[in-house]
C-alpha cells in the first residue's frame, strides 16, 4: 500500500510542471495583448482627423481623390458660386445707385437733427430746405407718432416722405436745384354710419358704449342743447339715434365727420334735427318742419354744478321767511363766466338791494331775464349796450342776500315771472319759403335713413346727397 503511494506521487509531479508553464506562456501572451490594444488606442487619439484635414476645392484631372457628399457641401458652403456673387455685385451697385429707404417712427422729444444722427446722415442740406422752404415747416415741428421715410445714398438724404395724418403726406426730392417739397393729400372716403342707445346715466358714458365718439357725443349736446337740458332733463331709458358722417381711407375708418340726422327721445317727446346747408352756404340743423334748432334763448346762462333753488315758494334762508322765489339759483364756482341767454340791450346794470350786483337785459318786445349775485361786472357795459347770446356779462359771486357763490336767473314774458327750466322758449325764424321744397325733400331723405336702424350704410357718391 505505501509503495503504491509513492509511485502515485512521483507520477504527478512532471503533470504539474507543464501545468505551470502554460500558465506563465498565457500570462504572457495576454499582457502582450494588452499592450498592443494600448498602443493603439493612444496613436487613434492622437491621430488628425478627416474633418480637420483642408481639402482642396479644385482637383488636378488625373487626380485619384474621393471625397463624401458631405465633405463636399462643407468645403463649398462658405465661397458663393460664380452667379451669386455676381448677383450680390449688381444688388450693391443698385443700392448705391437708388440708395436706401428707412422708416422711422417719431418718438417724444424728436427733431430732425436727432434723428439723422441716429441713422448716421448728414443734416445740413435738409437743414438748409427747413430755413428757406416755407413748404417744410413741418419737419422743424416733428409729432410723436409720425411717420418719417428716408431715402439715403452714401449718408446724405435724397428724398424723404413726412406723414402728417391720414392721407396727408410732405415729400421732399433732392434734385441738382436742390430740395423740391410738395404736399400729397389722398381725399378720404365719406360713407354713412348709424348709432343708436339708451341712457343708462350720462349721455357721454350711454354713448360712448355703443360706440360713439367725443366728437359726435359734442355735436349731439350743441344740437339739442337749445331744448333738452342735459344736466337736469335727461331720464334713464330715454333714447338716442344718430346717423353721422364716417371719413375712411382704404376702407378703414380715420375720424368721424358730421351729424346728419339725430333724434334724441326725452320723457317720451321726440326731438330730431336735420343738418342743411343753404344756397348761400350757411350750414345749420333743422326740424324736420324747417325751424332752426337754435332758439331764441339758451336753456341755461352758467354752466353750474347743480340747482339750489327752484322756481316757487320756499323759505328764504336769510330772512326765514315763506317768500316766492320768483327765479332759479344755480350753484356754480366763484368766478364762473354768466352768459346773456339771447342777443338784447341792458337795460339795468349796478347794484340792486338784497340781489347785490346785477344785470337786466330785454329781448324785444316781450321778453327780459335777469341775473343777480355777481361778483362784478363788465366795465364796457352801460344801459342802453347791445349784447349778443353767449356774451360774458358778469361772473358769479354771493353778493347781495346770499350765503354761497350762486347765480339768481329769473325770465320774464310780458313782465310776468316764468319758471326758467319749464318755460316754452321761442323758436328762431324758420328756413326761408323759397328754400323749403328743397329742405323738406332733403329731411325726409335723411330721416329715412334715420329710420332703417342699420349700423351701418355704406352708398355710392350722389346717391344721398349729404347736403343739397
Amino acid at each position: 500500500m505505501s509503495l503504491m503511494m509513492v509511485d502515485y506521487k512521483a507520477k504527478a509531479k512532471p503533470n504539474e510542471t507543464s501545468i505551470s508553464m502554460a500558465r506563465r506562456t498565457l500570462y504572457a501572451v495576454l499582457g502582450f495583448m494588452a499592450l498592443i490594444c494600448f498602443a493603439l488606442f493612444i496613436s487613434l487619439r492622437t491621430a488628425p482627423t478627416t474633418a480637420s484635414m483642408p481639402i482642396p476645392l479644385q482637383q488636378p484631372v488625373d487626380a485619384e481623390v474621393h471625397t463624401t457628399s458631405t465633405e463636399w457641401l462643407a468645403a463649398v458652403d462658405d465661397d458663393p458660386l460664380p452667379h451669386q456673387a455676381a448677383q450680390s455685385t449688381e444688388d450693391e451697385a443698385a443700392e448705391k445707385e437708388t440708395g436706401v429707404w428707412q422708416n422711422v417712427t417719431v418718438q417724444r422729444a424728436d427733431t430732425l437733427s436727432r434723428i439723422f444722427h441716429r441713422l448716421g446722415l448728414s443734416t445740413k442740406p435738409v437743414r438748409n430746405l427747413i430755413t428757406t422752404n416755407a413748404s417744410a415747416k413741418h419737419l422743424d415741428n416733428l409729432k410723436p407718432g409720425q411717420i418719417l421715410k428716408i431715402r439715403s445714398i452714401d449718408h446724405q438724404v435724397a428724398e424723404l416722405s413726412l406723414t402728417l395724418s391720414a392721407g396727408h403726406t410732405l415729400e421732399a426730392h433732392k434734385t441738382d436745384a436742390g430740395f423740391e417739397v410738395q404736399e400729397k393729400i389722398i381725399p378720404l372716403e365719406k360713407r354713412l354710419a348709424f348709432g343708436k342707445g339708451e341712457i343708462r346715466d350720462s349721455l357721454f358714458s350711454s354713448g360712448k358704449r355703443v360706440g360713439l365718439d367725443q366728437n359726435l357725443l359734442a355735436q349731439l349736446v350743441e344740437i339739442f342743447g337749445w331744448n333738452i337740458d342735459f344736466a337736469l332733463d335727461l331720464k334713464p331709458h330715454d333714447t338716442f339715434r344718430v346717423l353721422y358722417e364716417e371719413k375712411c381711407l382704404d376702407g378703414a375708418r380715420i375720424k368721424t365727420g358730421a351729424i346728419l340726422a339725430a333724434e334724441i327721445v326725452n320723457r317720451g317727446k321726440p326731438y330730431q334735427a336735420v343738418r342743411y346747408t343753404d344756397r348761400s352756404g350757411h350750414t345749420r340743423y333743422f326740424s324736420p318742419d324747417g325751424y332752426g334748432m337754435h332758439q331764441a334763448f339758451l336753456r341755461t346762462p352758467v354752466n353750474f354744478t347743480r340747482i339750489s333753488s327752484h322756481f316757487g315758494l320756499r323759505n328764504h334762508p336769510i330772512l326765514h321767511k315763506m317768500r316766492q322765489h320768483q327765479g332759479v339759483d344755480y350753484a356754480a364756482p366763484h368766478g364762473a363766466p354768466v352768459q346773456a341767454t339771447a342777443d338784447g340791450k341792458v337795460v339795468f346794470v349796478g347794484s340792486r338791494g338784497g340781489y347785490g350786483k346785477a344785470i337786466e337785459l330785454q329781448h324785444g318786445a316781450r321778453y327780459s331775464t335777469f341775473y343777480a349775485h355777481l361778483s362784478r361786472l363788465p366795465g364796457n357795459l352801460r344801459a342802453g349796450s347791445a349784447v349778443k347770446q353767449g356774451q360774458v356779462i358778469g361772473f358769479v359771486g354771493r353778493t347781495g342776500l346770499a350765503t354761497n357763490p350762486h347765480l339768481h336767473y329769473e325770465f320774464r314774458v310780458d313782465g310776468i315771472h316764468r319758471n326758467p327750466l319749464t318755460v316754452s322758449l321761442p323758436r328762431k325764424s324758420p328756413i326761408a319759403d323759397s328754400q323749403k321744397p328743397q329742405f323738406i325733400a332733403h329731411a325726409k331723405k335723411m330721416i329715412k335713413l334715420l329710420n332703417m336702424h342699420e349700423y351701418k350704410i355704406s352708398v355710392a357718391a350722389g346717391d344721398y346727397p349729404l347736403h343739397e
